[in-house]
């Protein structure tokens, strides 16, 4: 099983990429929201440079941020300073879109988004809005077509899983959407967040709360379609988001998302929305986690570290990574961090990028 990693990109991410690759780390992937990230183009042209052998990634393009051809040609330039060891995640947006005060793209768009990179890069021609677009970089770009990356699909249900199988593409996804531990078939990046709790330390722990509060934020957000649903802190949340004047709730929802808690997230990070909500425990229960998703059949797990020590958090789950095949008990694990519900045809498919 692969260990992963995926950053909200920070100026210092650069760094943090090249020490994922000394740890150990197969892949490096950072997300795609210029309105509260580092940019992701110069983050990951930075960390190209710098490193030799972990794959760098871009979780995940939409086709609401950018022209297509800018993300295509941003694909071929990052590619092109990783060659052989960049992937490129499309998805329909639902950070991205949201931020932006939009619903997400239909699946059907995102199929033909991901067709349309695939015939720029490879130096061909499309159509859209009436005209033909084309990648027409010349030998003193630096930069030659076609150019080979490999295409994931951020996906969390049926209809987004058919559209990446269609593809021919793997899924990067939330299991905490469903409750099924490996929910597609083929190629999946399991996305986690959390900590590695030093020993006695609490889940209400400064320390804890700011490495792992980011991702129990997302969960608060996701509310009943999550892994807090029933929860009396994500009713809390709910209620006090409804609140926020609806012309800019969208702002206030994803204030500090996955990288920092805001300040209404700090209102219901309890130690159980955090234990059921984020993969933060112990060495050994983390461990037995890592190990009920190999036994499930899991072929990779992507980590998003956070908090203000993100060497720290790459160093103790990669550690803990190293040694889960040996120090888990085999068997079933029915003491998990992680808690799920089940994803029924009426739960809408969110993407988180």
């Amino acid at each position: 099983m692969e260990i992963n990693c995926v950053f909200a990109p920070a100026l210092d991410t650069p760094d943090h990429i090249v020490l994922a690759e000394q740890l150990g780390y197969r892949r490096a992937w950072v997300y795609d929201v210029p309105v509260s990230y580092a940019d992701t183009g110069v983050t990951l042209g930075l960390a190209a440079v710098r490193t030799s052998t972990i794959r760098l990634g871009v979780s995940v393009f939409t086709e609401h941020l950018r022209h297509i051809t800018a993300n295509a040609g941003l694909i071929a330039h990052l590619a092109t300073l990783a060659p052989g060891r960049f992937d490129a995640g499309v998805g329909a947006g639902f950070t991205s879109s949201t931020y932006l005060g939009r619903q997400g793209s239909k699946w059907a768009d995102v199929e033909t988004y991901v067709e349309d990179l695939r015939t720029l890069l490879a130096g061909g021609e499309i159509e859209r809005d009436g005209t033909v677009l084309s990648l027409m970089h010349m030998p003193a770009s630096g930069i030659s077509l076609p150019v080979d990356v490999d295409f994931w699909v951020a996906a969390h249900g049926p209809k987004g899983f058919a559209t990446a199988a269609r593809l021919g593409a793997g899924v990067v996804t939330n299991p905490t959407h469903g409750d099924q531990p490996v929910p597609f078939d083929g190629d999946c990046q399991l996305t986690y967040y959390g900590t590695v709790l030093e020993d006695g330390e609490a889940l209400d722990s400064p320390r804890v709360v700011e490495a792992a509060g980011p991702g129990a934020g997302l969960a608060l957000h996701l509310g009943q379609w999550g892994p807090l649903a029933g929860t009396p802190e994500a009713q809390g949340y709910a209620d006090a988001i409804a609140e926020v004047d609806e012309r800019r709730r969208h702002l206030e929802l994803f204030r500090g998302h996955l990288m920092e808690p805001s300040g209404l997230d700090r209102r219901f990070l309890t130690p159980d929305v955090i234990r059921r909500g984020t993969l933060t425990g112990t060495r050994d229960e983390i461990a037995a986690s890592l190990q009920r998703l190999s036994d499930a059949g899991a072929n990779a797990v992507l980590y998003q570290p956070a908090g203000p020590d993100i060497p720290r958090e790459l160093a103790a789950f990669r550690e803990v990574a190293e040694a889960f095949r040996t120090t888990a008990p085999a068997g079933p694990v029915t003491a998990t961090p992680v808690t799920a519900t089940p994803v029924t045809a009426t739960v809408p498919e969110v993407q988180h990028a």
